[in-house]
């Protein structure tokens, strides 16, 4: 997969965007997840995705071949969130984060509800650990660069949050 993503990038950085498809949706999904985790709203992290992949080819000899490449469009996407979150965060409406998730398996109304109230208990930092660590299934390490924190922190924080949804829920997401 890794040899596959850098024959992207390789083609890319020739203008050659043939293939753009192909990479799109390999990587959108844990980018989406990444921004959804801040903005809350799915007009608003599909507008930030696609800014996403624009900023990401318009400065693709940034990108350094061999590097994670979901954590590098996530933390582009991440950093794109915060901005606008910062920008227009009295206009952001607080919708539910599931409404837009694209899963593979049908999650009914009640589930998104639970899912839902579930990361309300927990903090905005909280909340995207919990999302890049079980969602998007990012390791610690790859979080801690998403988030430009040490990974102490990181660790420190799904501590914390595990620990309230164990005691708000009562079941462990470890």
């Amino acid at each position: 997969m890794e040899q596959n993503m850098d024959t992207f990038i390789q083609e890319f950085r020739e203008k050659n965007y043939q293939n753009f498809d192909d990479f799109y949706m390999l990587t959108n999904r844990k980018v989406y997840y990444a921004i959804i985790s801040i903005v809350k709203d799915d007009q608003i992290a599909a507008d930030l995705l696609q800014d996403t992949f624009m900023n990401f080819l318009n400065k693709i000899d940034q990108y350094k071949p061999g590097s994670n490449i979901y954590a590098y469009l996530s933390r582009i996407g991440r950093n794109l969130s915060i901005n606008y979150y910062n920008k227009y965060k009295k206009e952001i409406h607080s919708d539910l984060i599931l409404d837009s998730i694209q899963s593979d398996e049908i999650i009914d109304q009640k589930d998104k509800l639970d899912i839902l109230k579930i990361l309300n208990y927990l903090n905005k930092d909280q909340r995207e650990v919990i999302v890049l660590h079980v969602i998007n299934e990012f390791k610690f390490r790859e979080i801690a660069d998403i988030m430009d924190k040490p990974i102490g922190t990181i660790l420190w924080i799904y501590s914390k949050a595990i620990k309230i949804l164990k005691e708000k829920v009562g079941v462990s997401y470890e």
